[in-house]
């Protein structure tokens, strides 16, 4: 019992520095206030592999201890509550759904919400003819907005064409035509299948809804109002490029767990 307390607490403070190392060091800065960060890899990771109590303690320090080291903007406990639910969420999940085998239903739930997320992506595209973007604040406090024309075909043609290709192409890849990413079918862990499904729900969940939803309430702004949308759309346009990366990190740190472990063994 106590040399497994013992192994816990060890791949914890693992994950916990493997997360402020994706979200705070490699990491894609866009300006000085927006960034596209992976730490969450090693959340889902400490919930799939130790457990929702160490993967919320690992989501929590991933958090405080990353503001710490290279805060943005003020502190707020929004930001580390959505941590600690992305160090819950996919044990749940997994729980719910690790054992069954619903790889058809997970893939029509999955390309649901990639339909619902680009469907909302090309609205907003083609409802405004301009998006302002905070890349960092001016001497006076005020915040330094670069303005996108959304008229141009980038935004209207190539854009919603390039983020379809990637969450759908991605999607079917996992369910239908992967090979090599195969887990072990004797282990505790759920499928290939079941894990990119985790990493959806628990990104549109706590990446896109909660993350809006947070600002909504710590900005004061009205649920309906233009700027909750861009907020929106900012978390779908992350999400575009988190969900395909995240997913193949969570996927292969547990097959890497697996022979670490049997080389112990």
């Amino acid at each position: 019992m106590q040399q497994k307390i013992i192994r816990q607490i060890t791949l914890s403070a693992m994950f916990i520095a493997m997360g402020l190392i994706f979200d705070r060091l490699l990491m894609i800065p866009l300006g000085e206030v927006n960034r596209i960060a992976f730490g969450s890899s090693a959340v889902v990771l400490a919930s799939l592999i130790v457990g929702p109590i160490y993967g919320m303690i690992v989501g929590a320090f991933v958090d405080i201890f990353g503001f710490m080291l290279n805060s943005v903007g003020t502190y707020t406990p929004f930001v580390t509550f959505g941590y600690m639910a992305m160090g819950l969420f996919p044990w749940f999940l997994h729980k719910a759904f690790g054992k069954a085998s619903f790889t058809n239903l997970f893939q029509s739930v999955s390309l649901g919400f990639i339909a619902l997320l680009v469907a909302y992506s090309v609205w907003f595209i083609y409802s405004r003819t301009d998006y302002g973007f905070t890349i960092g604040f001016n001497e006076d406090g005020s915040p330094n907005r670069l303005i996108l024309d959304l008229t141009t075909p980038l935004f209207r043609v190539i854009f919603p064409l390039v983020a379809f290709s990637i969450l759908v192409g991605f999607s079917l890849w996992m369910f239908r035509f992967q090979t090599r990413l195969r887990l072990p079918e004797n282990t505790r862990f759920p499928s290939v299948q079941t894990i990119t499904f985790i990493v959806l729900v628990s990104e549109v969940l706590i990446g896109i809804i909660w993350g809006v939803q947070w600002r909504v309430w710590y900005f004061q702004i009205p649920q309906t109002s233009a700027t909750t949308a861009i907020f929106y759309f900012n978390q779908i346009a992350f999400f575009i490029v988190r969900f395909p990366v995240i997913s193949m990190m969570v996927i292969y740190g547990i097959k890497t767990y697996l022979r670490t472990t049997n080389i112990v063994k």
